[in-house]
């Protein structure tokens, strides 16, 4: 699994801090954008990302801004990328188990200790193969490819 994050001006410093945590825990990761504070278009960056991780299912991406808000609405126009925005690890591995999560959105607001809890849930989440989540992925998939 390949990791690709990306962040706006919001969430350069969160993203930062992800990224060498990453890198120190041996994580494959390639940091998309931006390569500094100064403002930027958050749904330029979630775009990069995003096809990053339709490319290939196994992939995971992770995008920051303020509010986490922005760049979770704009990876999900994306066909097969589903992003979650997360505060909680307990939550995110719920996101990852039951909905096949594969783009973590998180504001640029959070604590890294908890950042680093969250994408570490994520990263050892398996995503369920129960019949009810598979129907439900599927049935997303539907909705996906009326459009």
């Amino acid at each position: 699994m390949n990791i690709f994050i990306g962040a706006d001006h919001g969430g350069f410093e969160l993203k930062q801090k992800i990224v060498r945590w990453l890198q120190q825990n041996q994580y494959p990761v390639e940091d998309v954008e931006p390569s500094s504070q100064n403002p930027c278009d958050y749904p330029l960056i979630a775009q990069k990302v995003a096809l990053h991780v339709q490319k290939n299912n196994q992939h995971l991406g992770i995008l920051i801004c303020t509010s986490g808000i922005g760049m979770c609405i704009t990876a999900n126009k994306f066909k097969n990328v589903r992003a979650a925005l997360v505060h909680t690890p307990e939550v995110t591995q719920k996101a990852r188990e039951h909905n096949h999560i594969n783009m973590l959105c998180l504001a640029g607001t959070l604590d890294a200790d908890i950042a680093y809890l969250i994408v570490q849930k994520c990263l050892m989440a398996v995503p369920s193969m129960e019949l009810r989540h598979l129907r439900r992925l599927k049935q997303i998939q539907d909705i996906e490819y009326l459009q």
